[in-house]
């Protein structure tokens, strides 16, 4: 497997590295050795390094132009930061040039330079201090652009060309300590030591997404190599194994998914079942409202009819209680006999005399001025209104003189 990973390893050219990518740390830019061959770039934010900061860097000379450049900061007019290969450049407003201190071409070496505004300036190669100086007192400029190979102003000078390699630019917002410096030095080219900095402003896998021009390509160190190796490998072990979860989640997910599969149908089913019974429901229910519809009229046609004859009856009611009182005083009239006259007041529980003989017989005496005359209600009303009192009368006194 290693091999075939090392060969998988030298192959890349330029992959895309996300910021804060963990592989970041085996990648480095190597630049080819025209003025056309840099990285140019605006960077987002300069503020943090405006009063102090600590640049930090391995670098391999592969050229030998008398001044060249790694990096340059430069806004507007002023000339702010450039860091040279050969110790040339060492300047933050200011010169400073340490010549002959520097490693041989073809060799790696960590670079780091801190500056504090009114301060020191330092210089470091692989962790030890070769120099330093007094700092400018003005603050950092903002707003400029970086190049990365190549003099930001004058890309036409073969004097600048770095047309060396490149690797873990990173700028913090801090003078770093000596101690600091030499941690990441001695940590070496493939540590990860500057990540536990937060104020690492400036990050290498960023300037590894900005725009290159001309011949800049991405590689891993071979110094890189072997942890790289074993990094691939452990991101494989590690993929494998999570592909390996993915496949016992998915194996479950299967199960679980036929299942409900399962369930859905037979809650399908039900529901199915359900809608038949519901439709059967509500065919019965329109059903049962349109006899209830017609029971509804048939009744308020038969209240309409019950109302009428309850009418009816009632004048047929009152009609037969009038024929009844007809009737009952027809009967009466039918059995009426010429004795009813002895219920009468005047004779009824009287002891019958000479004079109440007398009376009868004066009253039917009466009775022949009549003969010819019909007997209406009419004439025995007259005989009660004209000769009732009479007899009345004669019977009071005939009683007062007993």
């Amino acid at each position: 497997m290693v091999p075939v990973l090392i060969a998988v390893v030298l192959a890349f050219s330029r992959p895309s590295v996300a910021a804060g990518d963990t592989e970041q740390r085996f990648r480095a830019l190597s630049f080819g050795r025209t003025t056309s061959d840099y990285v140019q770039f605006q960077p987002d934010d300069m503020s943090p390094f405006q009063s102090s900061f600590t640049a930090c860097m391995w670098m391999k000379r592969a050229h030998d132009a008398s001044n060249p450049i790694v990096l340059h900061y430069h806004p507007s007019d002023e000339i702010m930061i450039i860091i040279g290969s050969n110790g040339y450049w060492n300047s933050v407003n200011k010169g400073f040039q340490l010549t002959g201190k520097f490693p041989e071409l073809g060799e790696w070496f960590h670079y780091a330079m801190s500056w504090v505004s009114g301060g020191t300036q330092r210089v470091y190669i692989n962790g030890v201090e070769i120099g330093s100086t007094s700092a400018a007192s003005s603050n950092l400029r903002l707003g400029g652009n970086i190049a990365l190979g190549i003099n930001e102003q004058s890309t036409k000078y073969t004097k600048y060309i770095f047309g060396g390699q490149l690797h873990k630019l990173n700028m913090f917002s801090e003078e770093l300590s000596a101690y600091q410096i030499r941690e990441m030095s001695e940590a070496g080219m493939c540590s990860v030591v500057e990540e536990k900095y937060e104020t690492r402003k400036l990050k290498w896998e960023q300037i590894l997404t900005e725009q290159r021009y001309g011949n800049v390509t991405e590689f891993s160190p071979e110094s890189c190599l072997p942890d790289h190796i074993k990094y691939l490998e452990a991101r494989l072990n590690k993929t494998e194994s999570e592909l390996g979860l993915t496949n016992s989640r998915l194996l479950d997910t299967e199960i679980k998914l036929k299942s409900t599969e399962h369930q859905l149908q037979t809650v399908s089913t039900a529901l199915n079942s359900t809608v038949k019974d519901l439709t059967d429901t509500e065919t019965q229910l329109n059903k049962t409202q349109t006899e209830l519809a017609e029971k509804n009229s048939r009744l308020k046609e038969t209240e309409t009819k019950l109302n009428r004859t309850e009418q009816e009856l009632l004048t047929v009611s009152t009609t037969l209680n009038h024929t009844q009182s007809l009737l009952e005083d027809a009967r009466r009239l039918e059995t009426v006999s010429r004795w009813d006259v002895l219920f009468t007041s005047p004779y009824l529980n009287k002891l019958f005399t000479t004079e109440l003989y007398d009376q009868l017989v004066n009253s039917w005496d009466i009775m022949e001025n009549f003969i010819g005359v019909n007997v209406t209600t009419g004439l025995v009303e007259h005989f009660r209104d004209h000769h009732e009192e009479h007899d009345t009368v004669e019977d009071d006194d005939h009683d007062s003189s007993s």
